[in-house]
């Protein structure tokens, strides 16, 4: 099998709008929209934001979010083609979070693509995770920035989902991608 490395939130599943029901269901209200910094769309103080997340991280709400976009048919192209992927996603260290991340995952992509879950805690950098796989030129398909850079540093192929959230990154060794149908196009 060849194989493609892989964050979840925001690259195969959509944990923000989620994230931002939630928040409302505990009686938050959104003050700015268009940005991903929790602290300026729900003015809170950054203490908290970590809180919060965590806490979401860690609740039912990780059985069911949604399909990112087409990831799902992306997914099954690659599948198809021989890929297998490694999920690395900074979630949380609770095993109860981590196998409802991994039903998540089998409900809406089946169990096929998953060769392995690796979950980090809420927030964690990716760095030491992308270590195992240093200077093999694997495909790492990532939303946040800084995981990009880490990709780079451990000598793998970085894609960057596209967000509102990180269209300031500009690093000409990271391909940007919209949809999957992109991303699958990049690869195969």
């Amino acid at each position: 099998m060849k194989k493609i490395l892989t964050d979840v939130d925001g690259v195969l599943l959509d944990w923000e709008s989620t994230f931002h029901e939630w928040m409302s269901n505990k009686g938050y209200s959104k003050v700015v929209n268009g940005t991903y910094d929790l602290d300026i769309a729900y003015n809170l103080h950054k203490d908290n934001k970590h809180d919060l997340v965590r806490e979401f991280n860690d609740s039912a709400w990780m059985c069911c979010l949604p399909v990112l976009r087409d990831a799902r048919s992306g997914v099954a192209r690659l599948v198809e083609a021989g890929y297998e992927f490694d999920v690395i996603t900074s979630l949380s260290i609770d095993p109860y979070a981590k196998v409802l991340r991994q039903q998540n995952l089998d409900l809406h992509f089946g169990k096929d693509p998953w060769a392995e879950l690796v979950c980090l805690d809420t927030g964690a950098d990716k760095d030491e995770a992308l270590a195992v796989y240093k200077d093999s030129r694997l495909w790492w398909i990532e939303d946040k920035p800084e995981n990009c850079d880490a990709g780079l540093r451990a000598g793998l192929c970085p894609i960057l989902i596209d967000h509102l959230h990180n269209r300031w990154y500009d690093n000409p060794d990271v391909i940007r991608v919209y949809t999957w149908k992109e991303l699958c196009e990049v690869i195969l």
